[in-house]
């Protein structure tokens, strides 16, 4: 176990500086956290007891004179220590009276570490340890960041953003691939929704997104699958957004095409926008499981019902929050209900909040669930770590998406 030295002397001049005005600043494997603090023992220093809640794991530090030790406890009782790189205790004045690990003081640190991965190009990579920039991880840290951008990372993404678009008026998944396009159209639509100086990008956007379709929609998949391909059972009448063009439709992609739409004020010319977007409704409502939720494209295959995705359905949910009415998004919802507050993935938790917040559900015990889900700020995928921002904010989080609850 590692020491660490500290002057505990020179810090504590007398017993009204002890205890809840005093901050502890530690550095864990290099990396600085400001953590409110009980102190407990004599002035004398002969020891000392530190205590604070990190992650949902209890620490204690026993000091005596001038070293400390680190010892990590669970509910399973004591695990192996974190490395301890650095201890400093430092007498400074509580910035918040809100303890550490509240759902403020996570965001502010989770919210630091996305916006120290912004790549100098502007745009992120899909994971911590990459450098190539996606469009994906980058259009869900915008919404997440939002405000909480200083101006100039702020004006470096979107003009990433502005910067990607390909000349037909999509986005690719990868800057300089997909030069058709992809799906990622859609969340970059919703990305620069509320900026009024990018309308104009954002209708080039909206045109490929009119004429993208799932290849169900040609006259000859739509006879191949009423007549020879039965396998999949889904009406070809009904179709949506696939991930990449000339493929089928699938749930996430139609979706995030729906959300995107629902941000275009008016049809500007797009004819087409409209009906394409009630369309992609009828197949999320065509393809639902057949106990409730969604599977990523067909709810029963080979005459078997699949079982629903929690992230899939809840993607749908935000899509359909006004269709309230239908069967399917009621059996559905009651399903996404029964089944989060078991899941312990980040990614299909926060999707999950976000979703039966949409819908009126009460998510305060889920969103204590993710608040308490062990090491999040050492989530490596970048989009998973920019949605549990939103999650923790659902009203924000829902406007990003332009969704009201």
């Amino acid at each position: 176990m590692a020491p660490a030295v500290a002057d505990f002397h020179s810090l504590f001049q007398s017993e009204n500086e002890m205890g809840s005005g005093l901050v502890i600043e530690v550095f864990f494997s290099r990396k600085r956290c400001w953590l409110p603090t009980n102190l407990r023992g004599e002035l004398g220093g002969r020891r000392f007891t530190v205590l604070f809640l990190l992650r949902a794991t209890w620490v204690v530090i026993d000091t005596e004179a001038n070293s400390a030790r680190l010892l990590h406890l669970s509910s399973r009782g004591p695990s192996r220590p974190r490395r301890l790189s650095t201890l400093r205790l430092t007498p400074l004045p509580i910035r918040t009276t809100t303890p550490f690990g509240t759902m403020n003081d996570i965001r502010a640190e989770l919210a630091a570490i996305l916006l120290n991965r912004q790549l100098p190009c502007g745009g992120w990579a899909a994971l911590s340890c990459s450098s190539q920039p996606v469009l994906e991880p980058t259009a869900l840290s915008f919404l997440a960041l939002g405000s909480e951008f200083n101006p100039a990372a702020r004006n470096r993404a979107r003009q990433f953003l502005l910067d990607s678009q390909n000349l037909n008026g999509s986005w690719p998944a990868f800057l300089g691939d997909d030069q058709e396009g992809s799906w990622v159209t859609s969340l970059v639509l919703i990305a620069l929704r509320d900026i009024v100086e990018d309308t104009l990008v954002r209708l080039r956007g909206f045109a490929w997104l009119s004429n993208s379709a799932g290849k169900e929609s040609n006259w000859l998949w739509e006879w191949k699958f009423r007549t020879t391909d039965r396998h999949v059972k889904f009406d070809p009448d009904k179709f949506g957004w696939p991930w990449l063009p000339d493929t089928n439709s699938w749930v996430v992609p139609t979706a995030s095409a729906i959300l995107a739409i629902r941000g275009l004020p008016c049809t500007c010319g797009i004819e087409t926008i409209t009906s394409r977007m009630q369309r992609g409704l009828e197949m999320l409502l065509d393809r639902v499981c057949p106990g409730g939720g969604w599977n990523a494209g067909n709810g029963v295959v080979y005459g078997a019902p699949l079982a629903p995705h929690p992230d899939d359905t809840a993607i749908a949910l935000l899509a359909l929050n006004l269709q309230t009415q239908e069967p399917a998004v009621r059996m559905s919802i009651e399903w996404l209900e029964r089944a989060a507050p078991v899941l312990v993935a980040p990614w299909s938790l926060a999707w999950s909040i976000l979703a039966l917040a949409a819908h009126g559900r009460s998510v305060s015990p889920l969103v204590d669930t993710l608040l308490h889900l062990p090491e999040l700020d050492q989530i490596e995928d970048t989009s998973t770590l920019a949605l549990v921002l939103l999650a923790f904010d659902c009203p924000r989080g829902l406007a990003a998406f332009g969704v009201s609850a």
